[in-house]
């Protein structure tokens, strides 16, 4: 019988064992007092390599402990390695602070391109004979024209006769 067999075999009976256990034609306690036998033999010499004595009760021992340490496990595994980035909401501390410096030196090359696209603006000024001031008057100018200018406020008389029955009421409520 090879080691793939008793392997099978094992499993076979723990299968038997839980459909027992299932079918409730025995009590718990029955099962605590069958003892099987899981043996490891070399194929070979049959000499015995491991032996095991299982109980029911030993084998949910088995399950529950082996559960809680899978799980205890794979929660030091996520816990203290990088795959903690690849659960979702969590944030690398590096890779935020490299986002807010990658943002401070975008704002600061922004401003740096800007003036000098300004100071590129006054050298042709400059090459063409022109007051490079004139251009900046212009410039106002023209954002001075695109600005909204605010409508100025015209009481009408609906203005004053609601204004004046609002008052009234106020006065009324005093």
């Amino acid at each position: 019988m090879s080691v793939k067999e008793k392997i099978s075999g094992f499993f076979a009976s723990i299968k038997r064992f839980l459909q027992r256990l299932w079918n409730g034609r025995h009590t718990i306690g029955d099962l605590v007092k069958h003892k099987h036998r899981f043996v490891v033999l070399d194929t070979e010499t049959y000499k015995e390599k491991i032996s095991f004595q299982l109980s029911g009760i030993n084998i949910f021992v088995f399950l529950g402990v082996t559960s809680l340490v899978l799980v205890f496990l794979t929660a030091l595994l996520l816990a203290f390695t990088p795959l903690r980035e690849l659960i979702p909401g969590y944030a690398n501390t590096g890779m935020v602070e490299q986002t807010y410096e990658n943002a401070r030196i975008i704002d600061s090359l922004e401003a740096e391109l800007k003036s000098q696209e300004e100071m590129l603006a006054d050298i042709q000024y400059i090459m063409l004979g022109k007051d490079p001031a004139e251009r900046h008057i212009v410039e106002q100018r023209q954002k001075d024209s695109t600005k909204v200018q605010p409508t100025p406020y015209v009481k009408s008389k609906a203005d004053s006769l609601l204004r004046d029955e609002v008052e009234t009421r106020e006065n009324n409520k005093k």
